[in-house]
């Protein structure tokens, strides 16, 4: 995949998460009701801290070394740390956090090469895949929950 696919990918998934939430008053983001108890809102902390991570992952590449990824090796360990850490942290600050995060993503995928990207020496499987996943794929994945929450509650 070259570099200018997976943004497009990224940019055109990242919109339709960005469509459907704007479909959600800020009340609704609030409730408590997706998987785990999770709100819309949780679900967007931890989209953010993902991309985060990822971001890490890709400036270390950036400056020639392999990152290390402790994240991976228990996911939802990690997943309900991210949780914790954002629990309680206002609507604002975490769509803030999330414009934030996408564009750090954004910019830190734009230094890459396409050879990066086919690069499967870092993470096992090629470096775009593992973009792919803490970006377009996991938009997809949770436009799916949110789409599903909406329709059973509409």
């Amino acid at each position: 995949m070259t570099k200018d696919e997976l943004l497009a990918g990224i940019r055109r998934d990242r919109a339709a998460l960005d469509a459907l939430l704007r479909e959600i008053d800020d009340a609704r983001t609030l409730e408590p009701s997706l998987d785990a108890g999770w709100s819309v809102k949780d679900v967007l902390a931890h989209i953010s801290a993902w991309e985060r991570a990822c971001t890490g992952w890709l400036e270390t590449v950036a400056r020639g070394a392999t990152p290390e990824r402790p994240e991976v090796r228990d996911v939802d360990a990690t997943n309900a740390g991210y949780y914790e850490r954002a629990k309680d942290a206002p609507l604002a600050e975490v769509a803030a956090e999330s414009a934030a995060s996408y564009d750090a993503l954004l910019a830190a995928v734009e230094r890459l090469s396409d050879a990066d990207l086919d690069d499967e020496t870092r993470f096992g499987f090629p470096m775009w895949r593992m973009i792919d996943g803490n970006s377009g794929e996991h938009y997809r994945e949770h436009i799916e929950q949110i789409d599903a929450w909406l329709e059973r509650t509409r």
